[in-house]
């Protein structure tokens, strides 16, 4: 009785990621979204074994619709979806199974990278440059043809230094995509899965996301060697610049998760650490920068823990 109910969901399942699919090409945005939310209810269900076998059918059946384009979009959208399902099926915590979606999501960029230079000879990385360059050339162009020719040097010349630099944190990039993916996905599976079991799935409050206190290590390990390794486009340069992207942003996060933390603390209304976040992702250039050192001081120095004890 349970296999054949496993049987017609998976059946079930993979009606809805079909019909998913074949709207991909007209709803690409909410599409990507919503692929892999069909792996994540199954494998909720019966594990991540049960997860891979639909994963398999889900190939074969794209290959009939898409050919060979669509195997990295559908191993990316179901690794990703697999990985928030089974650890919902072994019951985690909420960012411990963003954390594995993040993980699922990251493995699935990196083989849609190597798909498609091995089988489809397209260096997705050379795409991202050329696209960019083409961007920077034809706004140089307008410039010049409104007569601003000196004006249109000095932003070719800013535009190269943003283009290579955008280049090496490509890496960074694809980690913030896959943790905007996971966070969406898993969203959205929680209110599903609320609404048709009945359960109450939810996110803790971000007042009480706290990372360790290795992070800090990490980052200052990272600004050290830096110091000794200034030379651009190095592989030790490339990368320390990744992980100084990744950390900032991860002590980023904890700076806004002190802020809620505070106001939550004082009584304040929850309006005040809302619009501060808001302020930041209008104004990150002034203060993105004090939203950090606020993460470094609360993971350094226990702020709360200091605030309890008063």
């Amino acid at each position: 009785m349970n296999q054949s109910k496993q049987i017609k969901d998976g059946a079930l399942m993979l009606f809805i990621f079909t019909i998913i699919l074949a709207s991909f090409l007209f709803l690409p945005i909410i599409a990507i979204f919503v692929l892999p939310i069909p792996f994540v209810l199954f494998t909720r269900k019966y594990g991540m074994k049960s997860g891979f076998v639909m994963l398999a059918i889900a190939l074969l059946i794209s290959l009939l619709i898409m050919t060979i384009i669509a195997i990295p979009l559908v191993v990316m959208m179901g690794l990703g979806g697999i990985m928030i399902g089974s650890a919902m099926y072994k019951g985690v915590t909420p960012y411990d199974t963003l954390a594995r979606g993040i993980f699922g999501f990251i493995m699935g960029i990196l083989f849609t990278f190597g798909f498609t230079q091995v089988f489809l000879d397209v260096n997705l990385v050379n795409q991202f440059q050329t696209v960019v360059e083409d961007s920077v050339e034809t706004s140089t162009a307008f410039i010049e043809e409104m007569g601003l020719a000196e004006q249109s040097e000095q932003i070719l010349e800013v535009a190269e230094t943003q283009i290579q630099m955008m280049t090496e944190l490509l890496p960074s990039f694809l980690v913030a995509a896959a943790a905007i993916l996971a966070l969406v996905v898993q969203w959205l599976s929680y209110k599903i899965i609320n609404r048709t079991d009945k359960q109450k799935l939810r996110f803790p409050p971000i007042r009480d996301i706290r990372f360790p206190s290795s992070i800090i290590w990490i980052y200052f390990l990272a600004f050290i060697v830096s110091l000794f390794n200034q030379e651009p486009g190095t592989t030790l340069y490339v990368g320390l610049q990744n992980l100084f992207f990744i950390v900032g942003m991860l002590l980023a996060i904890q700076g806004v998760s002190f802020i809620f933390y505070y106001a939550h603390a004082k009584k304040m209304s929850k309006a005040i650490p809302v619009i501060i976040v808001i302020l930041t992702l209008v104004f990150p250039q002034f203060l993105l920068y004090f939203i950090r050192i606020l993460g470094i001081i609360d993971v350094g120095f226990n702020l709360r823990d200091r605030l309890e004890k008063k």
